[in-house]
């Protein structure tokens, strides 16, 4: 088990500003997030798909995310917390990609106390994993980092929501893992079954699925500013995230600028471990979450349960959840053209 621990890479100040490029029809991030069909000016998914402009699913009826198996199954619902159901029981040993983040600021720490709950642990498996656990955290390689990746079984985030809701009635701050952009084409073929590809994206374009991933994690989870290659159908399973959305000419201005600053040519086209850590991560967050003088030309849109948005090939987006007390995050999406 030691093994499937391992980390991988790094990268490691700011104010920046930027020329406003004016943009209508979706609501700006100083409004009330978008929360009802279609939202651009009456258009169909069809209509939206072929002006390239996105599109938000808030319809039970016609939600793609609503309508997917797992959306039912693989999660419990109550008034206070969502968790898994005894359905994915069976598929706690399925060994999946993790992202561990370590924060500045009391980072360590957590890590370090679920260290201590895994060492103190009947099972042998969970003193394997505090082994591993603190070899990634604590090892000289890994100081400067705030990011790791490693593999690990799914019951490695179930032990993980135990340990945050403890944190959570002493006021303590969460460890963050996510199942980041875990492949669809790597779930059992049960777990297949249960998000299978919605029907109306085979209808556009050419139907053809370019791939397509699962994202698990505990609140809270994020993935930066970047854009994608295909249009991508994003589907809320569990709790809820905000997405900041950019038009293709505004955020990639905005991004050059980033990557001037910081003297650097970036990937924009994939979820690279650069932009995940350090001062790009950083910068990124800023200019997108935090910069008031950008906010007006961010797009915002509010996922719950049940939500699902398309976004055009060469939209930025930055998604994260709307939550970060620890609890469960899930999504899925396919990419097609």
């Amino acid at each position: 088990m030691q093994r499937s621990f391992r980390i991988l890479q790094r990268a490691s100040d700011w104010k920046l500003q930027i020329n406003k490029v004016p943009f209508r029809n979706f609501a700006s991030a100083h409004d009330q997030p978008i929360k009802r069909s279609g939202v651009i000016d009456g258009l169909t998914f069809e209509d939206s798909f072929k002006a390239e402009r996105p599109y938000v699913f808030s319809d039970p009826d016609t939600s793609p995310a609503y309508l997917l198996p797992a959306f039912h199954k693989w999660f419990k619902r109550d008034e206070e917390n969502t968790s898994f159901s005894s359905y994915i029981d069976s598929f706690q040993q399925l060994v999946l990609p993790y992202e561990l983040i370590k924060p500045f600021f009391q980072g360590s720490e957590t890590i370090y106390r679920l260290y201590d709950s895994f060492l103190n642990s009947q099972d042998a498996i969970d003193r394997d994993w505090a082994v591993a656990l603190q070899s990634a955290a604590a090892s000289e390689a890994s100081r400067d980092h705030q990011f790791f990746q490693l593999y690990a079984p799914l019951r490695l985030l179930i032990k993980a929501l135990e340990f945050n809701k403890a944190q959570r009635i002493k006021a303590d701050p969460p460890v963050q893992l996510y199942i980041a952009q875990s492949l669809l084409s790597d779930l059992p073929s049960e777990l297949q079954n249960d998000v299978p590809t919605p029907e109306l994206i085979r209808k556009v374009g050419r139907g053809d699925i370019y791939s397509s991933s699962i994202w698990l994690g505990t609140e809270p989870t994020y993935t930066p500013l970047h854009r994608d290659p295909n249009p991508n159908l994003f589907c809320q399973l569990c709790s809820s995230k905000v997405v900041r959305l950019l038009p293709p000419k505004v955020g990639l201005e905005l991004y050059n600028n980033v990557q001037m600053r910081l003297r650097q040519s970036g990937n924009s086209r994939m979820r690279s471990t650069e932009m995940m850590e350090g001062h790009e991560r950083d910068m990124l967050h800023s200019v997108v979450w935090e910069d008031k003088a950008a906010a007006s030309d961010v797009q915002e849109v509010e996922l719950s349960a049940g939500d699902a948005l398309f976004i055009p090939k060469g939209w930025w987006h930055s998604i994260k959840s709307k939550q970060s007390d620890g609890r469960l995050n899930g999504s899925v999406n396919w990419w097609f053209r």
